[in-house]
């Protein structure tokens, strides 16, 4: 060893101990975790095997983000909602399986390095046919034979003859001018009225059809019930049934059937109980569903009546008019029934009936929809997952989505919340004018044309009285007017409609109340490629030309309105369909 040797190492032992550093561990640690279902909506009627994927996804210190097997997590499903709270969905593996319709909550439980993340979203099983949401669901009264007792006397409808309000010829000229209007928007009309004798006659039957309805050509009625329902499909028209499962009329030919089995509701000393009378000399009575059910005649009406019109079948909806399980204030229906000793029937049992009821047309291919929801009812049950939809609505709108629970109207009274929407109900409407239908156009435009948008977006939250939606839109009052917006995009001003008709590929209905100058509109993103558009008159005889390529600058649209009139705006050449 050298000198220069032996100098470094005698430094190096005067020198501590130097300590060896260890490969630095790295800070990517789990901060968060996400779960999430696609598809977020289950629609098992119309979908073959359709299930959900679960999706569990971890959120990392370092900002990134990566799937997590959900077999890593404890993930379990619980009922948020539905009728009866009923097991919505179940998990197999990563899959979320629909058992029925209603609200989930799917949760998931995660430990990792000492600490446990938690996530939960939601799933909804819509079990209808038929999109309800995306549907303008109306009723067409056709007639009602008899006199009305004093109280109803002054009604308008029976102001003028009632007997035949339309004839099933008359109705097919409405349904025409109705999706002339409309912009051929998917439409389902109930016939109120279509039975013998007409609205509320002949209950709990319903095997005669109303022969003064019928067309001279056909040789029954019933041949021109079924001629309008396949002619209403030329139309963009489901055409079905109003019906009613509780009244029941001593006119009826089941009469003697019924009381025989003891079907039908008693006082409290026995005796057949009158729940009411519209017409003079017509007492109606009700029916007791669950020995109605347990006799199998619910069952037997339900068959004879898709039987009787095949056609029905195609349309997948029915509609059943006052389905209460107790009358107002939470009376029974019937009060004999109600006592232990006569089978003890209180509300829960009409309602576990009822529930049968659904299920029974919903396994023939039929939806069920109602009058209303939350009214004549015990506390709390609102047929969620059952009634695909409801005039006067009165589901909760931030818990239940509409595509589970549709709404017709909300009120009887002015127009609903502008915020949250509301359909028409065009009922009223043709009943007071017919085939020249005024105000229906402004009606269809001011509530069910924002309301077929909205319906489509998730309602996200509702604060300092603004409703926020997915993808952007909200919906408050700005400066004192009723704005639904996405950005600079506005749907609605007031009474000022410019909404994209989405049932078409690009359309976009403009309607005024009061009419404007000049006004100008932003067009929605996906317009961004158009220059000009054409702009047709909306009328009950189909578009009528009213500007051809109209300038777009800058995205911008600029055009005026008459009072009440509503246009229909394509990209310009765009082909209308032809005129029905």
């Amino acid at each position: 060893m050298n000198c220069v040797h032996l100098f470094l190492f005698a430094v190096a032992l005067t020198l501590p101990p130097r300590r060896i550093q260890a490969e630095p561990v790295s800070a990517k640690t789990l901060q968060r975790i996400s779960i999430d279902v696609a598809p977020r909506i289950l629609t098992p009627a119309r979908t073959t095997n359709t299930t959900g994927r679960l999706i569990l996804t971890g959120f990392y210190s370092d900002g990134s983000s990566h799937p997590i097997a959900p077999a890593k997590a404890v993930i379990t499903a619980r009922t948020k909602a539905a009728s009866g709270n009923v097991q919505v969905v179940s998990l197999h593996g990563n899959k979320v399986i629909p058992e029925e319709g209603g609200v989930a909550t799917i949760e998931a439980s995660l430990s990792d390095a000492g600490r446990t993340f938690t996530a939960a979203t939601q799933v909804v099983v819509e079990p209808y046919y038929r999109d309800y949401h995306q549907t303008l669901v109306l009723k067409l009264f056709l007639g009602m034979e008899g006199q009305p007792v004093e109280r109803l006397a002054k009604e308008p409808m029976f102001l003028k003859p009632h007997d035949v309000f339309h004839t099933f010829e008359q109705a097919l000229d409405i349904i025409r001018k109705t999706d002339n209007v409309t912009r051929g928007i998917p439409k389902i009309i109930y016939l109120v009225g279509w039975q013998k004798g007409g609205h509320d006659h002949g209950y709990p039957d319903w095997s005669e059809v109303n022969p003064l309805l019928k067309r001279a050509q056909d040789a029954a009625p019933l041949d021109s019930l079924r001629w309008l329902i396949r002619e209403g499909r030329k139309f963009n028209t489901t055409v079905s049934l109003h019906i009613n499962m509780v009244d029941a009329y001593q006119q009826s030919p089941l009469w003697d059937e019924y009381v025989a089995k003891d079907c039908f509701a008693r006082d409290e000393g026995g005796k057949l109980l009158v729940g009411g009378i519209q017409m003079i000399g017509e007492d109606m009575y009700n029916v007791v569903y669950p020995k109605e059910w347990a006799a199998g005649l619910a069952q037997r009406r339900i068959d004879g009546l898709i039987r009787m019109i095949p056609e029905l079948k195609d349309g997948h909806t029915i509609h059943i008019d006052v389905f209460i399980a107790n009358r107002d204030g939470g009376r029974p229906i019937s009060p004999w029934h109600l006592k232990p000793e006569n089978g003890g029937l209180t509300p829960d049992k009409y309602v576990e009936t009822q529930r049968k009821i659904f299920h029974y047309w919903r396994d023939r291919g039929f939806d069920v929809t109602g009058e209303g929801t939350g009214w004549a009812h015990p506390p709390g049950e609102h047929f969620v997952g059952l009634q695909a939809m409801s005039w006067w609505y009165s589901w909760n709108p931030m818990e239940i989505p509409e595509c589970l629970g549709a709404r017709g109207r909300t009120t009887r009274e002015g127009e609903g919340d502008f915020r949250f929407g509301e359909s028409m109900h065009g009922e009223t409407l043709w009943l007071a004018e017919g085939s020249s239908m005024p105000g229906f156009l402004g009606s269809f435009c001011r509530t069910a044309l924002p309301w077929h948008y909205l319906s489509r977006l998730e309602r996200k939250k509702f604060e300092n009285d603004t409703l926020f939606y997915s993808n952007g839109v909200v919906a408050r009052n700005e400066s004192g007017k009723r704005i639904i917006r996405k950005g600079d995009f506005v749907l609605r001003e007031d009474d000022d409609l410019f909404v994209p008709a989405l049932w078409h590929k690009q359309e976009i209905f403009a309607y005024s109340k009061l009419g404007y100058t000049s006004k100008s509109w932003q067009l929605p993103d996906d317009w961004g490629k158009v220059k000009n558009v054409d702009l047709y008159r909306i009328t009950l005889d189909g578009c009528a030309p009213l500007q051809k390529r109209v300038p777009v600058s800058d995205g911008k649209l600029l055009f005026s309105l008459e009072k009440d009139e509503a246009v229909s705006i394509l990209p310009a050449g765009s082909k209308l369909p032809e005129k029905k």
